[in-house]
């Protein structure tokens, strides 16, 4: 198992990130994904019935949203733990999230070890985390080979450059690395990828968690309200998170 993936089931263990989570307020979460731009990305690029792959899926929230908006979703995790802890809440959850939902304890760098085929791949705040240039290969590698031909892989990691981004973040934060725009599309397209769009989140539905200071989520909430609305300049500027949309080639 590569370093960082011994890290992350560290943490996952520890409790220290992702801790276990009750179904009300998990839907909570749910209802906050009309804001969330990598959600709205997916939605625009797939339709219902699509087969889609969330690769180090976390609290799997975009997994959740589009289950339930009729696509055929594998989620896969490294922690055994959370994945526990998601089959719960989807137990709880039931309707769509049981039907058109599966989590899976799975490593990354072993995708094409599903067997599976997907129309799309979602890497939301994961492949960040993953230092070495020559592992975010592998990963680009992995991703393509479990995509059909012309499949998507979008992928969204923290805007580090934001100026705000040190201020409000707790330090339990791990180190990631500093992607950009330019230099994520870049990656990309080496990788072997055509981006179609790329685009800024203010905030993922989960940010509470790795707040400084509680009386900072107020403020967050109220921008988050109106960052759709405003200049692209001021997103990339602003926004916490930042994502491509990519196509197979």
């Amino acid at each position: 198992m590569h370093q960082e993936s011994q890290d992350w089931v560290k943490t996952i263990e520890e409790e220290k990130g992702y801790n276990a989570i009750d179904a009300v307020a998990f839907r909570g979460l749910l209802r906050r994904m009309d804001r969330y731009e990598i959600c709205n990305a997916a939605l625009r690029h797939l339709e219902p019935g699509r087969s889609v792959l969330e690769a180090g899926c976390g609290w799997a929230l975009c997994s959740f949203a589009l289950a339930e908006r009729g696509m055929s979703v594998t989620a896969v995790d490294i922690s055994e733990k959370l994945v526990h802890d998601l089959k719960r809440l989807q137990s709880e959850l039931g309707g769509a999230y049981a039907s058109n939902l599966t989590f899976v304890a799975w490593d990354i760098f072993r995708l094409p070890e599903l067997q599976k085929a997907f129309d799309a791949v979602i890497s939301d705040g994961t492949y960040e985390h993953f230092l070495r240039d020559e592992d975010r290969r592998t990963i680009l590698e992995n991703v393509r080979a479990v995509l059909r031909d012309r499949g998507a892989f979008i992928v969204a990691v923290p805007n580090l450059h934001n100026p705000l981004f040190r201020f409000v973040v707790d330090q339990k934060m791990p180190t990631m690395h500093p992607f950009t725009i330019q230099a994520l599309t870049q990656e990309l397209s080496r990788g072997g990828f055509r981006v179609l769009e790329t685009g800024f989140s203010f905030v993922n539905p989960g940010f509470e968690q790795w707040l400084k200071s509680r009386w900072m989520a107020a403020p967050i909430h109220a921008v988050n309200a109106i960052f759709r609305l405003l200049p692209r300049s001021v997103k990339k500027l602003l926004g916490a998170h930042l994502y491509c949309v990519a196509e197979k080639i």
